[in-house]
Formats: structure tokens, C-alpha cells, sequence
């Protein structure tokens, strides 16, 4: 209950108050007591009439996470700004989402979201590149980062999510989903989350096209995806000039996150 509660202050003043302001008290007390709580239950034997709880618990806690970034200027914002521990933490929950899903088996016949595993399979799981699969991937990207038909997620720490990238390029748009859209989150290999980890410039040049697809879905995603793509933007722009193939590759999220208007692409 607490995670609902912490969920609906911190949507209501995304709507009414100020998305950019700090988190408040109310919104800090349900969400420490939200993890408190959840982080009990998990240190427990878990019951099997809890396990949806769980999950939706987890759900809830990252998305709210992934909501809450306080900046109001892209200079404020990661990998822009200077490096704090609470960078990235969306990416570390979501991490610990994968263990929960393990331990409750969200899917199981005799859960509530079992009603959605046709979904799970077609949206989330979808876009996974289980070999070598280059048809598709634009060719600049194939370039950037060295890509070949031996390509495999085995040997290239960016072919799982570049491959990913590609897939979601083709559905950008009024058919995106939210769930193909997160499906990215599930398809990064820790070492090329390693390589998000130290801004690694081929890296962010990945993340910066996933943030601008996801400017205009739901409401908890909207703001991070703006302001870090706009950062991520500006950071690559900044401190990787020299590098032609990532400059010409930035103007698509440049111009999703409102850096770059159509216009001054076409001029270009």
C-alpha cells in the first residue's frame, strides 16, 4: 500500500505541482516505508499468496525511481553533470527487479498477470538477438560500432542492445509500447551496462536514442527520458567532436529531445 501511495503523490504533483521539484515529505515517508517493508518480505520465506504483492511492489518502486530526477537543466542531469552516487540508480533497481521476477514467477498459471504472458512473450522478449542478426541495423551503426555478420551478443558488448535499438527504431512512434519499449532495460548485458557505467561514447550514443523513444510514452518515463537524452546529447557533443560517425548519428535524438529542430537538419 505504501508503494501505491508513494506512486500516486509523486503522479500527482508530475500533474499538478512541479515534476522537477524535490521528492516530498510525504512522498519520502511511503517510499522508505514501501522498502522497508518490501525489503522484509524478501529477507522471508515467501509465501505464495504474497508473490503477486511482490512483484507489483518492485514494479512500482522502479518505476517511481525512474520518475524522480531532480534537475531542471540538462546540465544537472547524468552523464552531464558531475558523477553522485544516485546516478544510474534506475539502473541498479532494475537489476534487483530481475531477482524478484525470479522468486515470484509473475507468469505462473495461477497469478493475476498470467493474462498477459502472450503479451510478455510478444513485446518484451521479442526483440532479443539470440544470434547473429545484422539484417536491419542501419549500416552507420553497423560502422560505429564494428558490427559483421559474425557479430554475436557473445563477442561485442554493444551488439544486444544495438540490435535492440534497431528493432525499436522500426515501431518508433504511435506504436511503440511502453513494454516494448522497457524491453531494452531487459536485453542489457552487464558488460555493456559496464560501459554505460563509464560513459563510454558508443555506449551513450545507444542510450541517447533509447531516452528520445521514450519522450512521449507514460508519464514516469517522460521526464528522465527528456532531460538525460538532452545531457547525453549535449555530453557527447561536448566531449566527442572530433568523432563524425557519432555526431552525425547524434541528430536523431537531438532532434526527439528538442535540441535540433527538422529544419536545421535538412540545412545541415
Amino acid at each position: 500500500m505504501h508503494a501505491v501511495q508513494a506512486t500516486t503523490a509523486i503522479h500527482d504533483r508530475f500533474l499538478y505541482a512541479s515534476p522537477d521539484a524535490p521528492l516530498t515529505t510525504t512522498e519520502l515517508y511511503h517510499l522508505s516505508q514501501a522498502a522497508a517493508l518490501f525489503n522484509r518480505k524478501l529477507s522471508e520465506p515467501i509465501k505464495p499468496s504474497e508473490r503477486d504483492a511482490l512483484w507489483i511492489t518492485a514494479v512500482l518502486l522502479g518505476s517511481t525511481t525512474f520518475a524522480q530526477i531532480e534537475a531542471s537543466k540538462p546540465e544537472e542531469a547524468w552523464p552531464l553533470a558531475s558523477s553522485k552516487p544516485s546516478d544510474l540508480e534506475w539502473l541498479q533497481i532494475s537489476s534487483c527487479k530481475e531477482a524478484v521476477w525470479n522468486l515470484t514467477n509473475p507468469l505462473r498459471p495461477d497469478g493475476i498477470f498470467h493474462m498477459i504472458a502472450d503479451e510478455y512473450h510478444n513485446e518484451y522478449l521479442a526483440p532479443a538477438a539470440v544470434t547473429s542478426e545484422i539484417e536491419g541495423i542501419p549500416p552507420l551503426f553497423l560502422q560505429l560500432y564494428g558490427l559483421d555478420t559474425l557479430s554475436t551478443a557473445d563477442n561485442s558488448p554493444y551488439f544486444s542492445a544495438v540490435y535492440t535499438i534497431a528493432n525499436l527504431l522500426r515501431i518508433e512512434g504511435d506504436c511503440l509500447s511502453n513494454t516494448r519499449y522497457l524491453s531494452f532495460i531487459g536485453h542489457m548485458k552487464p558488460d555493456f551496462k559496464r560501459l554505460v557505467e563509464l560513459k563510454d561514447s558508443r555506449a551513450l550514443l545507444i542510450m541517447a536514442y533509447w531516452y528520445a523513444m521514450g519522450i512521449h510514452l507514460t508519464w514516469w518515463i517522460q521526464r528522465r527520458a527528456q532531460m538525460e537524452c538532452q545531457a547525453t546529447c549535449l555530453y557527447l557533443e561536448r566531449y566527442y567532436t572530433d568523432e563524425t560517425l557519432i555526431q552525425d548519428l547524434l541528430r536523431f535524438p537531438k532532434i526527439k529531445c528538442g535540441l535540433m529542430t527538422p529544419v536545421e537538419y535538412v540545412e545541415e
